[in-house]
Parts: structure tokens; sequence; C-alpha cells
């Protein structure tokens, strides 16, 4: 059989190709696939085009049409790639270039016709270097200034080369109200106090802005503000959306990792190595008091993404789920959109098909689970201790002959996957104590039997140290063969078979039904059967899981794979007789003492997070169907980064590999480029890269290239701290500067401000505005940490999956710890842009719309804060109206009111009074009247903007 084609074959063949075939090729298949288009990347005008093939590669095998994707194309038995999609060819058409191709595909010697040769190669090379984003960091020296007196610093000797460059002057500085306003709700997302205010305003020390900085950096409200900022790049939600929006677990404690570690300014390249692969650490970082490991909580960030409970197409689920944790990856880490180059290569920046899948391999060979966290490493301590003590008395165990294990009818009917009879787990994974790093062996004390007995040999036992010690045991991958799986196991505990990676079976299994349940055979060694049918779901990928998460025990002695359940060994004691030689005071001292350790053995806090599974290499899907499957994507980082070599780890995913190529300015300089520019769109409204999220070609350019650069080096080089970073930027005179220009002529050169010339006017979000309210109204609880407050639910929330309703106040507690539930977010955030979970935002939109006024007017908590801020204002005594008029305005603007606002004031409090039929003298006591007031100042917009 030819594995070429017979170019200049014999003259009766070649006869039969001009006479029979290429009138079929030049009728059907040139005007899609000639010199003019070229579909799919693909000609059929020459069989040097044919044989190498479009996206899908080579379309024929010359000799073998049974291994030609043409002849599957022209017979339409693949219902996802029928040729030509018009209708089908004749069967003697069918039959012709059926016998051609077996004939070794004659063709004449002849040129190949000129004009695009179909599928052109992807120059990741030349695309990386044409664009500015893929350099490497330039660290250049600040420009020179002829005048320093307002650039002292670099950041504004940059702003100043380019606004002179311009002809055009900065604004001068903001006032010191207006400031201390203005960083106030940049870095802790909150108001100034009156008192804080007045302090500021009247400290006349040179570094009285400095202190001020300093001390906001440190209040643990920094953390909180900085951190809701990350939530929306993680698509941050506590329920997974869909149709009855079921919850993700502990998605809470992912929030309060986030604000410890922006509070703590953990370095911002330990910050992403915890998000890649923070489970992968042999070091983690560690609580500060409670020391439990802080870094796999990072990982939980891969699981926020919405679910479909169900899918009639897991494979396809799985993809979909793939491409959202790609896409939040390179936006919020590379600002770049690497989903682009699902389907094809990226149309414009530097990223390939093959890219894409070899990050997909990353996902693929990782997988969801809950981490067990250990507060206060009390479980640390007792395995520590147990482990002291089953060496002593395993010691003590006499050598007695071990039952073996029952013995299966191997066939084709029936495969043993595994019996656990190694001297490890091999490429089994655990997590958490309770499994140990090896099955039961021979010669060890088995303590859950009362008189001295050894252990069965050959089990995954949870409860061989401790049956308070909790913990999962994960299959390897493999591919679903036999419709049934047995386990022989004893105890109580739960087992799960995950199917392309889908995990939302317990929560209403439908077409997954029976694949996770609960195992409660307490002592008894013998066989359960999943219960789902798995005939639909031959030549899938799954793996198994055990999960003890109890204080029973849970023991698997063989997985067998059958077609059916017949034949399976009978029951048989989980443990073995006693022996009557051993010393049984001695035993029971042992017993005495693990017990002992077991009463200090602490419930673990779960948190979501990734694990390592088996390590797998994707395949590049064509057209992003993974039912039409190309060449194989060695896992690896972006090949413009790193080039070509994947990454080796046959046990696990290779994240942590991944994770520190991407840490590595010198690898990725986009890393530190784009946080850098996260933290100015923050802090100034507008990116230096307006684009946040999007550094490729059609992301915006930076407007100031080389301040970009430097600030990224310099990040760099003060150890990634995000908190000096912040303190540089805001200590800035650029930062400093009035909202209002110098002179008309700078708005009409720069009306987009593009260039800085003073600073910009910016709306709050919706979580700082609410927040606000709450502080004026005395009602905020600024406790940090905790389980998240239940949305407060309208008449209007309806739909599958409504909560019960939340306190309309949220119980004071700031907007951060509000529960996001996807199918029920807040009205409020809604209507001033929070964005809807489902992708990665890093940039807002910021809208004007009526629903903002309408929220400010009507919602039932705005008005109920409005009458506790007047109650608060009313309660101090001894205050004269225009005193508390200028209490109001001081608390919610930061700045006394003028002469004309408090006549107004008093103007509108009396009219209010006329319309409630109230006595004039009312006046200085009627809370309706002042809670009215109140709200109109809630309305103002000097309320929800910062100049």
């Amino acid at each position: 059989m030819s594995s070429s084609a017979r170019v200049g074959a014999d003259p009766q063949a070649l006869e039969f190709f001009e006479k029979q075939v290429r009138p079929i090729l030049a009728e059907h298949c040139y005007e899609c696939h000639g010199p003019e288009k070229q579909k799919a990347g693909l000609r059929w005008d020459h069989i040097s085009f044919v044989l190498e093939g479009g996206d899908l590669g080579p379309e024929i095998v010359p000799g073998d049409p049974a291994a030609s994707r043409m002849i599957d194309a022209i017979g339409y038995a693949n219902e996802d790639l029928k040729m030509p999609p018009t209708g089908k060819l004749d069967e003697a058409q069918v039959a012709t270039l059926t016998k051609w191709v077996a004939m070794g595909a004659p063709w004449p010697d002849e040129p190949a016709p000129a004009g695009p040769r179909g599928r052109q190669r992807f120059d990741v090379q030349r695309m990386k270097h044409e664009h500015w984003a893929w350099a490497p960091l330039h660290a250049g020296e600040p420009p020179a200034m002829k005048d320093a007196n307002w650039a002292k610093q670099a950041i504004d000797r940059f702003i100043e080369a380019k606004l002179q460059a311009a002809e055009l002057h900065h604004a001068p500085p903001a006032d010191r109200r207006t400031l201390i306003r203005r960083v106030y709700f940049d870095l802790i997302g909150l108001p100034p106090t009156p008192q804080q205010v007045e302090a500021f305003v009247h400290d006349s020390s040179p570094n009285a802005y400095e202190k001020v900085v300093d001390g906001l950096l440190a209040s643990p409200h920094f953390g909180e503000r900085w951190a809701r900022h990350w939530m929306d790049s993680m698509r941050y939600a506590e329920t997974y959306g869909h149709e009855f929006d079921y919850p993700i677990p502990h998605a809470w404690r992912y929030r309060d990792y986030l604000i410890r570690a922006f509070n703590a300014d953990v370095p911002y390249d330990q910050f992403v190595l915890e998000h890649i692969a923070g489970d992968r650490l042999t070091k983690p970082r560690r609580h500060p008091e409670q020391q439990f490991n802080e870094s796999v909580i990072a990982t939980g960030w891969w699981y926020l993404h919405e679910q479909t409970h169900a899918p009639t197409d897991v494979r396809q689920h799985e993809a979909d789920r793939i491409d959202n944790q790609i896409d939040a990856l390179g936006k919020t880490f590379l600002g770049l959109t690497l989903a682009c180059a699902r389907c094809h290569d990226h149309k414009f920046d530097a990223i390939s098909t093959r890219d894409y899948y070899a990050l997909a391999g990353f996902m693929q060979s990782s997988r969801q689970h809950e981490a067990q966290l250990d507060p206060g490493r009390k479980i640390h301590a007792a395995v520590k201790q147990l482990h002291a003590l089953r060496r002593e008395a395993d010691a003590a165990i006499h050598s007695v002959e071990m039952p073996g294990k029952q013995a299966q009818n191997v066939s084709s009917d029936r495969v043993v996957f595994e019996d656990f009879n190694g001297d490890d787990y091999g490429p089994w994974f655990t997590t958490g104590a309770a499994f140990g790093d090896a099955p039961t062996q021979g010669g060890q004390w088995d303590r859950n039997v009362e008189s001295p007995a050894p252990m069965r040999p050959g089990l995954a036992d949870s409860g061989r140290l401790s049956p308070k010690l909790q913990g999962t045991l994960r299959s390897p991958t493999f591919t679903i063969t036999h419709p049934r799986i047995h386990i022989r196991c004893a105890g109580r505990g739960k087992v799960r078979l995950v199917i392309d990676g889908y995990t939302m079976a317990h929560f209403n299994g439908l077409l997954f039904r029976g694949l996770d349940q609960k195992i409660d055979r307490p002592d008894k060694l013998g066989w359960t059967t999943l219960d789902g049918d798995l005939h639909n779901h031959l030549g899938h990928t799954a793996y198994l899981e055990f999960t003890d998460d109890s204080d029973d025990c849970l023991a698997i002695d063989q997985i067998v794979f059958s077609k059916d359940g017949k034949g399976l060994a009978a029951d048989e004691p989980l443990h073995l007789s006693a022996d009557p030689s051993l010393d049984t005071e001695r035993f029971n001292e042992f017993r005495r003492q693990v017990e002992a350790v077991d009463a200090t053995i602490p419930q673990p806090l779960r948190v979501l997070a990734m694990t390592d599974g088996t390590g797998e290499d994707s395949y590049v899907h064509i057209r992003g169907s993974y039912k039409s499957v190309g060449d194989s994507a060695p896992r690896r980082h972006l090949e413009a980064f790193v080039g070509t070599a994947g990454i080796r780890d046959e046990h696990g995913s290779g994240r942590l590999t991944l994770a520190r190529q991407m840490i590595d300015p010198s690898i990725t300089p986009l890393m530190p480029r784009v946080m850098v520019n996260r933290v100015w769109h923050h802090l100034f409204g507008v990116g230096l890269v307006p684009s946040i999220d999007n550094f490729g070609k059609l992301g915006q350019p930076p407007t100031h290239p080389e301040l970009l650069d430097y600030l990224a080096s310099e990040f760099v080089h003060d150890d990634w701290s995000i908190k000096r970073m912040i303190r540089r930027m805001v200590l800035s005179n650029t930062y400093r500067m009035a909202s209002k220009s110098a002179d008309d002529h700078a708005e009409q050169v720069d009306p987009n401000n593009q260039l800085l010339h003073r600073m910009r006017i910016r709306r709050l979000e919706g979580e700082a505005i609410r927040d606000a309210i709450l502080t004026c109204s005395g009602r905020l609880d600024d406790r940090l940490y905790g389980p998240s407050v239940e949305v407060h639910l309208t008449d209007f929330m309806t739909g599958r999956g409504r909560p019960k309703s939340g306190p309309l106040d949220g119980d004071g507690r700031r907007s951060i710890y509000t529960k996001i539930r996807r199918n029920f977010l807040p009205p409020m955030m809604l209507a001033f842009d929070m964005p809807i979970p489902f992708n990665a935002m890093g940039r807002r939109s910021v809208s004007n719309v009526p629903a903002q006024a309408l929220i400010l007017m009507n919602d039932p908590f705005v008005v109920q804060q409005a009458e506790r801020w007047a109650k608060r204002v009313l309660a101090v005594k001894g205050r004269t109206i225009e005193q508390r008029l200028a209490d109001l305005y001081e608390t919610a603007y930061a700045r006394r009111p003028t002469a004309d606002e408090t006549r107004r004031a008093i103007d509108f409090l009396n009219a209010q009074l006329a319309g409630y039929n109230r006595p004039a003298e009312a006046i200085d006591h009627d809370a309706a009247v002042w809670a009215d007031l109140c709200h109109v100042l809630f309305n103002v917009k000097e309320f929800f903007f910062i100049h």
C-alpha cells in the first residue's frame, strides 16, 4: 500500500483520473477549495495541496479509502463532516472517488497552480515581533525636566514630558478636602469621617498626606477594596447559575483569602503562583495565626465559572468549562484574549490554536476538589503522633499468614482495575490525611478491632490511623470500556465517578444518576456496584473518587469493571481474627494512647480548590469541535514565550512549571505590565493601556509606553509589592491634581485627557456607593471575613433556586460580603454596572442611565438608611440647625455647605414640614423632614462621584 500519491502514474490510471475523477472535483470541490477560495485552509486542484491538507490535516491516505477523511465526508457517515454541503454525490461518483483513492490517488505530474496553497503557516515569531506587548521590559530613565518643581517623582516626569511636548500645562493641585475623599475611596472604598478630614486639613506637617496614605494602606479595609476589584476578573460568584443556581461550595473562603492577601501585601509573583498552582507548593504560605495552608485556597478561582447541571453533551460541557478557564487566565494574568484561538489561530495576536490546547491540557490534567485545611496544624501534629504510635505497635505484631485477594475471572467482559496490592498508591492521588500514602501492608496493627489483631493487607483504608481523619482518594484517569463498575469495600463513605470533569451530579443526577452514591456496609467486605448505567458513556474519560468526610472509616479492596454484575464473590468480614499470642494489655495501652490523640483532632476547614490528576496532553480541536480531533498539543506556556517544547509531568498536571514561567518577567514580560496597568486603572480611572484585559492588536496602545515599562520594572525590582506600587502612584503630583483643567486650551487639545493634564472625575462603583450610605447612616458593620449575607430579594426576583431573602440592609456588612448569586444579583449593584460574573471583567462599564436615579430615589434600602442617618444626626444634642447641616455635608461630601446651600436646605426642611402639616418649630427635631433631606443628599451627584 503506497503512502504517497502515484504522481505521473501509468497511462491507464491517469486516463481514469482525467475522465472520471477530475470532472467530479472540478464540479463539486473547486468552488470552495480552489484558487479563489480555500475554505478550511484546503485546496483540491493539485495533489500536493490534497496531501498537505487543510485545517483537518491530509484529506486522503493513498491506497487506503477507509483511513481517508475525504471518503468519510462524501459518504455522509459523519454528521459533523458532510461534503459537498449542498447535497450528497450520487453513488457512482462516490464509488469513483473511492476507487481512485484505493488505486493510490494517481495524478498527472504537473506543476502546482499559482495562488495560496490553502492553509498558511501561522508565523508566531513574526506576529510577536510586530507588536509592542510581547517585547522584553525596557526600564528607561525618566525624562529630564528643566523645571523640576512639579515633576519631582518619576511618574510626574513621564507625564510632564508628554504635556510639554503638546504645549499643555498640568492642572493645579486638588484642595485637601477633595484629595482626602479621593484617596480614601481609592484605597479603602469608604469615605473619610469629618474628624479625619479636619485632622488632615489642619495638619501643617510636610508629610501630612503621606501619613494619610500610609494609614490607609495599613487599614484592614484596604484588602476589602482591592479584593473586590480582583473578584471581577475572577468572575466571582457563589452559585453556578443556569437553571437551579446551585451553590459553589465554600466560595466565600476564596474572597476572604483575597482580603488577607491584599492586606498582607503578598508579593504579586507569589500571589500568581498560588492562583495557578497553590496546591503544588511544597512549602505553602500559611495563615499567620491559624497556620493553615493559604496557598491552596487561591486555586479555587479556577472553578468559579458557571455550571450546567446534567448537560446532554458532557464533552462539550468540559470544553466550554476549560474555555472559560483559559479566557479568565489569559485576560487576568496576561492581558491576552487566549480564547480567540479556540477554533483557529488568533487572527491578530501571536497565539496559535496549538497554544490554546497546550494550555487546555493543564486544566484537563487537574481536578476540582474540596481541600481540607488544618487550623492550628493540630491535624498535622496528631498524624505525626499517630504514626509514631503505629510504628511501635506494628513492631509488636507477629508475622502471620495473611489472606490473599479473592480471585476474579478476568476476561474481555471483566477487568480488575485496581487491587491495592502495591507498596504505594502508584498513579492514584490522595488529599487529606485519612488514606495515608500507601495501602495497608502485612504486619500492621488493626486499631479498629477490640482484641489485638493484624490489619488486612491490600486495602485503601481511611481508618488506618484514626477514624477522625478525613480525606479523599482519586484514581488515575481511565477510559470507560465497560458499563458496570464494582467496588469491593467496607465502611461508610462516598464514591463518585467523575466523567469528563463533570462534578455536578450530586446536585441533580438526571443523565448521571447513580454515579454519585453513598457506601454503607459497616462490618462486611463486599461488593458495591455503582447504580449508574455507563452504556451512554463508553469511550469517555473518567476517574473514581472515594471520600471519607466523617468520623466513620472507608476501606476499598478491589475495583472491577464488567459488562454485568454476575459472578462477584461473597461478602466476608473486614477485620481479621484476633491473635491470642499478642500481649492484650500492651495493645490496650496503645489503644488508650491513640484514642487520646484522636480527641485532639479538629474538623478540617473545607475550601474549593484545584488538585492534580493524571497528566494528559490535549488534542487540537479542529474549528473548536472536540468531535474533530487534530494533532496532540503537549502542555506548555505560549510558544511566543517558551517555544514549542512541552512540559513533561507524567503523574501530574505540570501547572507549577507553567506558573513559574508566567511569573518570570524575562519569560513573560506581560505579567508585570498587566498588573501595573490594572493598579493605574483603579487609581486614575483609565489604564495606561485603556483596554485593561487586552494588550493585543485589537486592544488600545499605551498612552505612555515608557512609563508603563518603567513602572513594570520597578514593580518587579520592588519585590512585586502592590502596596508600594499604589503608594508610588498616589504620592505622585499627577494623582494629586485637581479635576479641573488649568486652561480651556488643554481641553481642546486633549479632550479625552489621554495625556493626563488633569485628574479624571470618576463615578463610584455600586459597592462603594452602598458602603458610603451605610457609613453616613452609622449602620456600617466593619467586621472582616466570614460567610456571606444573603442578598435581599424583591418581589420581582423570582425563579428556580430562589433562596430565602436576606435583610434589607445586609446586616450592615460591606457590599463585598453580600452573597453573589448568579441568578439573583442585587438590583442596586446591577444598576451601577457590577459585571454579571460569567467572564473575566477587568474594566467595568460606567453608564449613566435612569435606573441609577430611580434606585437612589426609590430603593427601600436607601430610604431606610436616610431615616437612620437623620435619627443619628438628631440624636446629638445641643446642635443648631446650621451645625447639623454642616455635619451632614461633611459626612457626605467631606466639605462644609456654602451659605447658599445652607439657606436652600433650611428652605427645603420648612417646605417638607408644611407638606406634612407639621409646625415650623419642629424643624430642629422632626425626623421625617430630616430623613427627606438626607435622602436628597444621597441623590446629589457629588455623593457618588469623586473629583
